[in-house]
């Protein structure tokens, strides 16, 4: 008895894979052109009805071929792994599905990742080291570059996360660029290799480039503590009422500009002799009585200007909250990523609320980036245009499915 049931199951195994390799074909195409247009899974239910009829039409189900094999183990058997296999099909299309690009554009060829010799460079933070290579160009038009600055660039490198694409990269380093050494314009291209071809241009305006709009910049002597530099917030206290604004320039009386070994050339003269000259000093007091130039508005400059002397208080930023929440949100599995809206995209012309974009997508917008600046914790409510970088944040797989949709 126990051979004899053994035979009929390893029969019905049999007769199930043969009759269920349709079924199963038919089960993966339709789980995969649904899941792809529609980014909609079929639900299991459906896929076992499919499944079950077609296998009526290539094998009638083996008990129209022979009635007696609904009853036995061995119809039962068949129809089991004809089911399952049409499931697991189903199952693989729609992970093709997810895997597949929605879009196919010239564009895309370009956003490629660096090449794969590069991984022996990948440190373990997941951050690759890019180099300039050649010589730092000037760009047409503009003034050429100090030497200085061209010394410092060609000496430089740079990090950043090895999973960016090529164009990401550039926009990234020319962004560094324009803000480190306060350049009017830089040109970058990156090669597979990692390698940067720069050309930059040198800011036309010193401090008044610093100074924001509305504001004015006013020195007063004061005692400085150490370290004081561009972008720090202090307060000067005045008889008439205090004075707070961001410091853009900032200078030690009668102490030297101290040189940063990074920031050096080395010369040989003709007599043996190894001369250090310095490059670009470090923008930091070294304590003690000074002058430092602040940012404030037009009437607290008047003020500020008719003292001689006044202490000064330097204002702590502590913690940055924002990075403290990026730190939890990556503890939990998540990324972040932004994703630009061209005219084609679904979400053009609609809101964030209409498309429930957290539902169906599982991801959150998190800021938008627009012309006349970011627009950060959009609501509901807010209206999305061509053109919009839109910042998310969600799982690695969620990203890839909704920057695939909306892009």
């Amino acid at each position: 008895m126990v051979t004899g049931a053994f035979t009929e199951v390893l029969l019905g195994v049999y007769l199930g894979l043969l009759a269920g390799i349709f079924p199963a074909f038919v089960a993966f195409s339709i789980g995969f052109l649904f899941k792809y247009f529609t980014t909609v899974t079929i639900p299991g239910l459906g896929v076992v009805a499919l499944g079950g009829t077609l296998a009526g039409v290539s094998g009638g189900l083996m008990g129209l071929i022979d009635p007696s094999l609904a009853e036995s183990w061995t119809g039962i058997t068949a129809v089991l792994v004809i089911l399952m296999a049409s499931l697991w099909a189903h199952s693989q299309g729609d992970k093709l599905a997810t895997a597949t690009p929605r879009k196919f554009t010239l564009k895309a060829l370009r956003e490629t990742t660096l090449s794969a010799d590069l991984v022996e460079r990948i440190d373990s933070y997941g951050q690759v080291h890019v180099r300039p290579i050649g010589e730092i160009t000037d760009l047409e038009g503009y003034p050429p570059l100090p030497d200085n600055i061209r010394y410092q660039l060609t000496t430089s490198s740079w990090r950043f996360p090895a999973t960016l694409s090529l164009p990401e990269l550039e926009a990234k380093l020319e962004e560094r660029l324009l803000t480190d050494y306060e350049l009017a314009e830089a040109s970058i291209t990156i090669d597979k290799q990692g390698r940067a071809q720069i050309a930059a241009a040198p800011s036309a305006a010193g401090l008044s480039r610093r100074v924001p709009s509305g504001r004015r910049a006013v020195s007063i002597q004061t005692v400085l503590p150490t370290g004081v530099g561009r972008g720090d917030k202090v307060t000067v206290k005045l008889p008439e009422g205090d004075v707070t604004g961001s410091v853009v320039s900032a200078r030690t009386t009668g102490a030297e500009v101290p040189i940063d070994p990074l920031d050096t050339e080395a010369k040989q003269t003709d007599g043996g002799e190894e001369v250090v000259t310095q490059l670009a000093p470090k923008m930091t007091t070294t304590g003690g009585e000074g002058v430092v130039t602040i940012a404030v508005p037009y009437d607290d400059g008047r003020r500020v200007i008719r003292s001689d002397f006044a202490p000064m208080v330097v204002h702590s930023r502590g913690k940055q909250r924002e990075y403290e929440i990026i730190g939890v949100l990556k503890q939990g599995g998540n990324r972040f990523r932004s994703v630009t809206l061209d005219d084609e995209s679904p979400l053009v012309g609609s809101t964030i609320g209409d498309q429930q974009i957290r539902t169906t997508f599982g991801v959150v917008i998190l800021a938008i980036r627009r012309t006349e600046g970011p627009l950060i914790a959009p609501t509901g409510s807010t209206e999305l245009s061509a053109g919009d970088t839109l910042i998310v944040v969600g799982n690695t797989a969620k990203l890839r499915e909704f920057e695939e949709v909306v892009s």
